[in-house]
């Protein structure tokens, strides 16, 4: 089969490098052998027009010069080479900020991914731009016959809005090197991931450790993960206004040998998102045998079970977040439970199992297509 994966996102996207994008190329490359595979996305400094990667032709469409214009030229000039494409599926991982344009017979010929729902976050994230974007979303979700939900409650917000016919439920998976032996716990609590302060809660966070580090003092906070440098500033001042500039680490993008390091090392790992789809840290996270404290809100509420792999506060509830932090710090006997538990749990988001279900999904639509 001849796909196209369309995703304004890529690893090693500076301005953004997220989970959506991780799981694309882990999907991608294992399918590589079977399958002839395009991706698309959006440019950046230093990004190859075309490239080959693990397998995968790998096209960068539109400007490098801003993230904005990256975004925005990213969708004229995808939709174009949309329009000209003869692959016989197109999966398209979908963006609100960088929507595509496409004709009704190539929907029909199509997968939509959705990882998260935005709604009412997309213009509190983003006032000016988060009104169309999230009547975007909405508009998308009923265009489109089939769509994957990475998570049991992104695939009941997604019902709520379009039906449940033609919806797909695949996960996201869990690095096989995040599968340590030999755990160990060092003096710090771990957020790792892409360095969006709004989307991540990380104003939450370090709001919430200000609070922990007044009764703990022996604590440290370490954020690695991938951002612009205005937004390590950012972070840099909410850390000096909470107190805490001193106990919190910024240590940016780092190897896979690296975090898996800072999972080994870490007491436990924090995700404080205001939104998500799932969250491929905590899971990660639990494989490395380490209990996270989450906020309940869909997509995590899935990634972590609470009481189970984890502690769950309300969402945007930093009371309730420094709680569930302070209570892993001193309780020792739940961290190693929880942490257990999470090592079990992570075992079936294994990547090659997560690329085989994606693929029934494609063979499904293949099927109906030939058939139509």
């Amino acid at each position: 089969m001849k796909i196209l994966h369309t995703s304004y996102d890529d690893p090693r996207n500076p301005w953004l490098g997220g989970g959506g994008a991780a799981r694309t190329f882990e999907i991608c490359r294992r399918l590589a052998g079977r399958h002839e595979i395009t991706v698309v996305c959006g440019s950046y400094p230093g990004a190859a027009p075309e490239e080959e990667v693990d397998g995968l032709r790998v096209l960068h469409l539109g400007s490098p010069r801003s993230y904005a214009i990256s975004r925005l030229t990213f969708s004229a000039r995808a939709s174009r080479f949309l329009a000209r494409s003869d692959a016989d599926l197109w999966v398209y991982s979908f963006s609100a900020f960088a929507p595509l344009w496409a004709s009704a017979p190539r929907r029909r010929a199509s997968v939509l991914e959705f990882f998260h729902l935005m709604q009412e976050h997309a213009a509190r994230k983003r006032p000016v731009l988060g009104l169309p974007a999230a009547a975007i979303e909405r508009a998308t979700l009923r265009a489109y016959d089939r769509v994957i939900a990475i998570s049991p409650s992104v695939a009941e917000g997604l019902a709520a809005i379009r039906g449940d016919c033609g919806l797909h439920l695949v996960y996201t998976g869990v690095d096989d090197r995040c599968f340590l032996e030999g755990a160990e716990e060092g003096d710090y609590v771990l957020y790792f991931g892409r360095l969006d302060t709004y989307t991540k809660g990380l104003d939450l966070l370090l709001e919430a450790f200000g609070r922990v580090a007044s009764q703990e003092r022996g604590i440290r906070l370490v954020v690695a993960g991938r951002g612009t440098p205005e937004r390590v500033a950012e972070l840099r001042e909410l850390a000096r206004r909470a107190g805490v500039e001193e106990r919190v680490e910024l240590i940016g993008p780092v190897s896979a040998e690296e975090k898996t390091q800072l999972f080994r090392r870490s007491l436990f790992n924090v995700a404080p998102s205001r939104y998500e789809g799932w969250c491929i840290a905590a899971v990660e996270a639990s494989a490395a045998g380490k209990a996270v404290v989450g906020t309940r809100i869909p997509g995590l509420v899935d990634a972590v079970r609470d009481g189970e792999t984890g502690l769950l506060a309300e969402a945007e509830d930093v009371e309730g977040i420094a709680g569930a932090m302070l209570r892993l710090l001193r309780e020792p006997g739940l961290r190693a439970q929880l942490g257990a538990a999470g090592r079990g749990w992570a075992q079936r988001f294994r990547w090659d199992r997560i690329a085989d279900e994606q693929e029934r999904v494609y063979e499904g639509v293949a099927a109906v297509l030939l058939g139509a």
